[in-house]
């Protein structure tokens, strides 16, 4: 968009545009997280990974779009109009936040035209945190970041009597306004080119819509929320749409497919070999990698499939030869694993069980037979698995997972109802993760260099538009599997192969069907490797004692487990037939029936999978991996972790610890000032009332409970105006509870009372001497600090003599009301 030429198109088209957002709250504002703490707090706010809160890329994305739609309406004239023109404003808004054919279908979109397929979102908006640097200063001070939200008191009115309905009372959390959120968002029609003419149309109508934000969370219709939202990083503003007319909206471009696949797709017996990329992931916001639903929440899978990579691979490689090898399975993109021991983690092998009472005690039940009175539980296969490494042990890590809940609004009713989608729940890899997998080409496809290409930001996963799926990935060369050295009664007839499968393997019967049999698979596995296969009949497992370490051990026992996977086919919106198989994780045992095995054909076999769609990442495999013959023992280690970045975690990007006030940018600083005086006013809230309780006669001075009430209660209009220790009304009446007009009047208040009330008007440190706050755990900087002393001093002053008043009388009431200790009898009633 930006630095369009006058040919007509804009250069570097195919690029993404980034556009940095900002929304200052000038209100409190909410955004629920559909949850909260009992007896505590009845709708709390959603936080980030640092604990303060922030704004949901869903939610900015709704409101943006909202507007927008205005926007739109107001273009195109009265908008209702059932036959909209294909270059209409509506169009646009469709183009750039995505299509709605849900709505559609059940009518909520009125005028909308006939039902066509989704059309991708265009804009991929990201969420909106506070300033990392704020997160950081505030880690290792809990009192400051829990300044960030307060609990709002809440109440239903009746509509007949109009009054607050009885025992409804809620409380609600808010967060606090006057800080600046930032994010940012992407206009990356990487499927589309645009002109000059609608590059800028784009623009304006996301200038237009984020002018019109004027509000966003819940209550926002009781004046929460209110907000400015700023996009930076377009080439027009909305001045541009006067006197335009809306351009037709760009349509998807498809490359050519050749009808002729290259020579390069033979197998890998018949080329040069393969070349790999190793790639690693950085999960920065949490990732939905789509299992399956179950009503209202979608459960998301603990590796990302390597049909959600092949697309984002195929798109930084950019060539033709580089698609139809995908397309014929030369090319292989791995499933995403959870990273263990700095490698790709491997799906645990069904053939290990955890020792019940021992955490993190494996053993291999293919090679060891757990003693009578040692409970074996089988692993259920949610976990990923290191090397192993004779007497070092096996690593063992699960996935982690974090839940969101979302909601869709009705536009006309303005709260979310079924029709529309209501309420839902995304269950996804926590942000902070770190992934590995792997991409595989045959040598020579692609010119060299290749794997520093598929390095940068990508977006992966369900609703990656909306702030999730986005990860840092580093992609670096890496050899393919080699070949081991085979033992020779492991090559002709009669030997026996253990097999683990890394990943679930696609294989079909002799009719063609999808089949889960070891039978089917043992038959494409061996027209792989060159020789017959077949399955070995199921025995009960051996002791190692009995083999003497030679052997299977474990005779034909299988450790094999079936997976269905449903997939989706987002661009129409609608499910993909069901795939069948043997599920990752699977340990089966084949001999050789015939024909000789080579090391060779292991590792080309190990390096391309076998089966169907391994392209995807299906039927990956190994064969006689150490880990299958290993006596486990006690030698297993670790807990089970999962995998984090060591220079990020939570919910948002990496920073540096620490840093001083003077070097935060102003956004920063700006955010940090808001929350340390809200940390100051809450801390004073806190202790006033507790010094006043135990320590009235250091603030009032001893005998202040021989004054009136009715002329303590003259400090309080005084305190209502003081503004700092030189106030001179201040001095004056402290003055005159000096002075005495002559022998026969008596001084009503005593001279250590009006010392004590002098010192505390006149002396700006005795107040916070007396309250003594934890100012470094609710400061970031002593200089700040020195600035909120100065402005909060008639805060702290009013509050502390008014709670010390309020404990006075209190103490006062309650000293009547006591029965009298000389007859027991009740004092009579005021």
């Amino acid at each position: 968009m930006t630095g369009a030429g006058p040919a007509g198109s804009v250069p570097g088209a195919g690029c993404g545009v980034v556009l940095a957002v900002r929304v200052r709250m000038l209100g409190d504002w909410h955004v629920g997280s559909g949850a909260g703490r009992h007896g505590f707090v009845d709708r709390g706010v959603q936080r980030d990974g640092d604990g303060l809160p922030f704004v949901p890329a869903k939610t900015l994305a709704g409101v943006w779009r909202d507007a927008c739609e205005r926007a739109a309406r107001a273009l195109d004239g009265d908008g209702v109009s059932g036959d909209e023109a294909a270059g209409g404003w509506r169009e646009w808004v469709d183009f750039l936040f995505g299509g709605q054919p849900a709505l559609q279908e059940r009518g909520v979109v009125p005028g909308g035209g006939p039902v066509r397929p989704p059309r991708p979102a265009a804009l991929h908006v990201d969420s909106l945190h506070c300033p990392p640097e704020v997160g950081a200063v505030l880690r290792s001070r809990p009192l400051l970041r829990g300044a960030a939200v307060f609990v709002k008191p809440g109440v239903v009115i009746d509509p007949v009597s109009g009054r607050a309905a009885d025992e409804l009372l809620r409380m609600e959390e808010m967060a606090r306004g006057g800080i600046t959120l930032s994010g940012r968002a992407e206009l990356a029609p990487h499927t589309v080119e645009l002109t000059v003419n609608q590059a800028a149309c784009a623009a304006a109508l996301l200038d237009a819509g984020a002018r019109l934000v004027e509000v966003l969370g819940g209550r926002r219709r009781r004046g929460a929320g209110r907000c400015q939202l700023e996009v930076s990083g377009l080439a027009n503003d909305w001045k541009w749409l006067e006197g335009r007319t809306a351009p037709a909206v760009p349509g998807a471009v498809s490359g050519p497919v050749p009808a002729v696949l290259p020579a390069h797709e033979r197998r890998l017996a018949d080329g040069p070999g393969w070349e790999a990329a190793e790639l690693r992931l950085v999960l920065r916001r949490p990732l939905v990698a789509h299992e399956r639903t179950v009503g209202n929440t979608v459960r998301s899978a603990g590796r990302v499939p390597g049909r959600a990579l092949l697309p984002a691979v195929l798109e930084r490689l950019a060539t033709d030869g580089a698609a139809a090898a995908a397309r014929a399975g030369s090319l292989v993109v791995t499933d995403a694993t959870v990273e263990v021991d700095g490698q790709a983690g491997r799906a645990e092998p069904l053939a290990l069980a955890a020792v019940k009472g021992e955490p993190g005690r494996l053993i291999n039940l293919w090679q060891e037979r757990p003693a009578d009175s040692v409970v074996a539980e089988p692993v259920d296969g949610s976990g990923y698995v290191g090397p192993y490494r004779p007497g070092q042990g096996l690593e063992r890590r699960e996935c982690a997972f974090t839940q969101h809940t979302h909601n869709t609004v009705d536009d006309a009713l303005q709260r979310p109802v079924e029709a529309v989608g209501g309420l839902f729940t995304y269950q996804a890899i926590e942000a902070g993760t770190v992934l590995r997998a792997q991409v595989r080409l045959p040598a020579g496809l692609v010119a060299e260099g290749w794997q520093e290409r598929l390095s940068g930001t990508w977006r992966l996963g369900q609703s990656r538009k909306d702030g999730y799926g986005l990860c840092e990935v580093t992609a670096t060369a890496a050899p393919c599997a080699r070949a081991r050295p085979l033992p020779a009664q492991a090559q002709g007839a009669g030997a026996r192969l253990r097999v683990w499968l890394l990943s679930d393997a696609l294989v079909t019967d002799e009719r063609l069907r999808p089949s889960s049999r070891a039978g089917d698979l043992a038959r494409v596995l061996g027209a792989a490797l060159g020789v017959v296969l077949a399955e070995v009949p199921e025995s009960p497992p051996a002791a190692a004692d009995e083999t003497d370490g030679a052997g299977d051990g474990g005779g034909g026992v299988r450790f094999s487990g079936v997976r269905r996977t449903d997939p989706w086919h987002a661009r129409w919106g609608l499910p993909r037939a069901s795939l069948l198989g043997l599920g990752a994780g699977s340990c089966l045992t084949f001999e050789v029936v015939s024909g000789t095995l080579t090391a060779q054909a292991v590792a080309r076999v190990e390096c391309e999978g076998v089966g169907l769609r391994r392209a995807e990442g299906f039927g990956q495999l190994l064969i006689d991996d150490p880990l299958l013959h290993a006596c486990l023992g006690d030698t297993t280690a670790p807990a089970d972790t999962p995998a984090q970045d060591p220079d990020g975690g939570g919910d948002g990007t990496a920073v540096a610890q620490g840093g001083g006030a003077a070097r935060l940018p102003g956004a920063a600083a700006a955010a940090l000032a808001v929350l340390e005086e809200a940390a100051w006013r809450d801390a004073v809230q806190r202790h006033s009332p507790v010094v006043a309780h135990t320590g009235r006669s250091r603030v009032l001075g001893a005998g202040h409970e021989k004054v009136r009430a009715s002329q303590l209660a003259g400090l309080l209009p005084l305190l209502s105006h003081l503004r700092s220790p030189d106030d001179p009304a201040a001095r004056a009446w402290l003055e005159r509870l000096r002075s005495v007009p002559g022998e026969r009047w008596r001084r009503p208040w005593p001279d250590a009372v009006v010392e004590a009330v002098t010192v505390l008007l006149c002396e700006p440190g005795r107040v916070w001497e007396l309250l003594h706050l934890p100012e470094t755990q609710i400061t970031a900087d002593l200089v700040r600090a020195g600035a909120l002393r100065e402005r909060l001093w008639p805060v702290a002053v009013r509050t502390l003599v008014e709670d010390c008043l309020t404990a006075l009388r209190r103490t006062e009431t309650s000293r009547r009301h006591e029965p009298s200790r000389r007859d027991g009898q009740l004092p009579p009633q005021a």
